[in-house]
């Protein structure tokens, strides 16, 4: 009888199984990942718009005459992951595109009496229920009631 090499059909088709295995694992793991990545992205093009509408707010007494491309808020422009976005009377809305397609962000400017600032109140509508609630995780500010923007 000859010494034979090598790896029997068993121990493929073991090492093909935890390779399946760990894939199922890892891949929506890395999936998450890259939503909560693009949702940063979508956030940091709002930034300027969200502070540009609290200056304008503060300047002309509440966020009625607040537009995009007036009183210092930039014109509208998107990103990798923004398709569009706009400000009317101080309302910053988002829609997303690419990994966030069916996103649609909305931060409400509400005027806060007692401190005499602006808190937000967001919302985030998705029929991707995963996609809402990593939304909602990632555009938390000191807001007061914020949305759940069920689909």
């Amino acid at each position: 009888m000859t010494n034979q090499r090598g790896f029997t059909l068993v121990e493929l088709m073991i090492v093909v199984g935890i390779v399946a295995i760990l894939s199922a694992i890892g891949l929506p793991a890395y999936q998450n990942y890259l939503q909560r990545a693009a949702l940063t992205d979508m956030l940091q093009t709002m930034m300027p718009y969200k502070t540009a509408v609290e200056l304008c707010a503060m300047e002309h007494g509440g966020p009625a005459q607040c537009q995009a491309g007036e009183a210092g808020i930039p014109a509208a422009r998107g990103s990798r992951y923004v398709s569009a976005l706009s400000v009317a009377n101080g309302v910053i809305t988002l829609t997303g595109q690419e990994s966030l397609n069916g996103l649609s962000v909305e931060m409400v400017p509400i005027r806060d009496s007692s401190e005499g600032g602006i808190s937000w109140q967001r919302s985030c509508t998705s029929s991707n229920s995963s996609l809402r609630d990593n939304c909602l995780a990632q555009f938390r500010f000191a807001d007061k009631g914020a949305g759940d923007g069920e689909a």
